[in-house]
């Protein structure tokens, strides 16, 4: 699965099961023109921003923040700047490989069951 598809049938998971969780996801990964690139610069999109932002306080951290990876994949120096600087203001940030890896982290976070994932390659 590419990371757009992890993400993707993450985020189906969550709005289906759990609608009032309040999450955004960020840009990061998707190819804009160099056009629309400059203007969301210009609007304050910043690089290496997590994928997924949930804005919802638990278990002492002000909110959970994901960056998706597929297999094989690492986080950039950006991304694991802002991994650090979240850690740092009081998020949980982590780095999840696989659309597996990110249903653990949202049920260990929200202490909660979403239904099981479907295998992946």
């Amino acid at each position: 699965m590419s990371e757009y598809q992890i993400q993707a049938a993450f985020v189906q998971l969550i709005q289906s099961t759990y609608p009032d969780v309040l999450f955004s996801a960020t840009v990061g990964g998707i190819r804009l023109s160099i056009g629309a690139a400059m203007k969301m610069k210009k609007a304050g999109y910043v690089r290496g921003v997590p994928d997924l932002i949930f804005f919802e306080p638990r278990r002492g951290y002000v909110g959970l923040c994901i960056e998706v990876k597929k297999k094989g994949g690492r986080p950039s120096k950006q991304q694991k700047q802002w991994k650090a600087d979240l850690q740092e203001r009081g998020y949980r940030s982590v780095v999840c490989t696989g659309l597996k890896e990110c249903v653990m982290e949202f049920n260990h976070y929200f202490t909660a069951q979403l239904p099981q994932s479907p295998s992946e390659g």
